[in-house]
């Protein structure tokens, strides 16, 4: 069988050193193929690896909240273009910045999170009333967009075939994977954990309200934080075990 993780990065794989590199280890030694599924672009993620002084590169990563797929080409990451083709369907930028606009308590981030494929803003004050009012805006205008707000104050409007859940199902296929575990620690990642995907899922200990709170059955909740509780999760999926032995060979 050939596995794969897709973790995201900060509040998950990211965290915990220590843990984060052992886990690492045992993923190689298992054979299991790690990606991920972040709101990073490339930049962030190779200024990542130098931080922590790893040579190591992921396999592939899902950027900038699934609107982009890299995949590694001997030392340097590659972005794909078929993801990107698929994605620009009835794709209409402009006219949902002009939406985004609408809302005074809305502030767009720096413009190295925005991309074409990616309207990125902050929204803390009045959340449910602007959330209500984008929808019945793109309602009105025709527009197919996902609207994604995670941790308190992350606002993203995508095409509506972007999101880490797709990117990460595209890049199973286009690796050959049998198998995914995907791993998370706030909203943005439920796109991922959605059950018709078929992909078993970890809920880190520290990850926030809006994902701890969802119960369903495809998601194990670790108790432990950051990258111990994705090993909790794979443990509890037989995929590791305090030995570096799958299930079968206990």
């Amino acid at each position: 069988m050939r596995r794969m993780v897709a973790t995201d990065m900060d509040g998950t794989f990211i965290g915990d050193d220590h843990a984060m590199h052992a886990l690492w280890d045992d993923l190689e030694v298992a054979g299991i193929t790690l990606t991920f599924s972040t709101g990073r672009h490339i930049p962030a993620i190779e200024a990542f690896y130098a931080n922590h002084h790893e040579d190591r590169r992921a396999t592939a990563c899902v950027c900038m909240v699934g609107t982009e797929v890299w995949f590694l080409d001997g030392d340097e990451y590659r972005q794909d273009p078929g993801w990107s083709d698929y994605i620009s369907d009835a794709w209409d930028k402009h006219a949902v910045e002009s939406i985004l606009r609408e809302l005074p308590g809305a502030h767009i981030q720096d413009a190295e999170w925005q991309s074409p494929f990616k309207a990125s803003y902050f929204l803390e004050e009045d959340v449910d009333t602007g959330l209500a009012h984008i929808e019945q805006r793109l309602d009105e205008l025709g527009l197919r967009a996902k609207v994604i707000y995670s941790a308190g104050r992350f606002l993203d409007l995508l095409p509506h075939r972007s999101g880490k859940g797709g990117a990460v199902r595209y890049l199973a296929g286009q690796l050959g994977m049998d198998e995914v575990v995907v791993a998370g620690d706030t909203g943005n990642d439920l796109d991922m954990m959605r059950a018709e995907l078929g992909f078993s899922c970890i809920a880190v200990g520290n990850a926030t309200e809006e994902l701890a709170a969802v119960r369903e059955p495809q998601i194990y909740h670790a108790d432990a934080p950051y990258a111990v509780g994705i090993r909790e999760g794979l443990e509890y999926y037989g995929w590791l075990s305090p030995q570096g032995m799958s299930r079968d060979d206990r």
